[in-house]
């Protein structure tokens, strides 16, 4: 595992990072610059995905390929999150898979019906695994003292406050107030959006540590002990 304090100085590195995000178009942008700054396609939708995609590799490269197929969830969870940011959710159906309208319609094909609800039987299957193989080793060795965890849950309040921001209008529309999204709300979101695959990134590389001269401290047999005692 990293220093504590190396740590806890990549955490505040990336807390920095967003707010600093946060602030640049309203600092150093104008007009139609700072539209696509949070665009689809646009910088922070970018560097989420590349964000994902180093997650996967960086698992890829240092798990062997044994432990790959037995923690598949652990590349299956940021590949789909990575698609997800792209909007590939939207691309391959007649509608968006995640709305109730693709499986009611008569319209849609039964195909894209059996394809959407595919996708979510895996993740859901993904997810039920992970919770289940980890979660109880997690607490059992000391949540806080697991660094990968810590950066985990750092991701996970992340997803929590996007969300909240994302659905703020419609929630609060139940209670009879109505706002409209600012253009403040969405770069928020956007950002948050951006700090999950970044501590994502930090949990991987704390699982796998590099000392100094590059090569790896410890490999399968340490994250066999560290996360598969169930």
């Amino acid at each position: 595992m990293l220093p504590d304090k190396k740590f806890r100085v990549q955490l505040l590195l990336i807390i920095l990072a967003l707010v600093v995000l946060c602030l640049v178009p309203f600092l150093f942008t104008t007009g139609a610059m700072r539209e696509f700054y949070i665009s689809e396609g646009g910088p922070i939708q970018i560097f989420s995905a590349a964000g994902y995609l180093i997650v996967v590799a960086t698992l890829v490269r240092e798990l062997s390929w044994e432990d790959l197929v037995k923690r598949w969830y652990f590349v299956v969870i940021p590949l789909a999150m990575c698609f997800r940011e792209m909007d590939f959710h939207a691309h391959f159906t007649t509608y968006n898979i995640t709305k109730t309208t693709l499986y009611v319609s008569k319209d849609v094909p039964l195909y894209e019906k059996v394809f959407g609800a595919s996708v979510f039987f895996v993740l859901g299957f993904a997810c039920y695994s992970l919770i289940r193989n980890h979660v109880g080793a997690v607490r059992r060795s000391g949540f806080y003292s697991n660094q990968a965890a810590v950066a985990v849950l750092a991701a996970m309040i992340c997803v929590v406050l996007s969300k909240m921001l994302d659905g703020a209008a419609s929630n609060l529309a139940v209670f009879g107030i109505s706002i409209d999204g600012s253009y403040l709300s969405v770069v928020f979101e956007e950002v948050l959006e951006l700090g999950i695959p970044l501590f994502l990134m930090v949990a991987a590389f704390s699982a796998f540590p590099r000392p100094v001269g590059g090569a790896p401290a410890q490999h399968v047999s340490a994250f066999e002990s560290r996360y598969d005692r169930v």
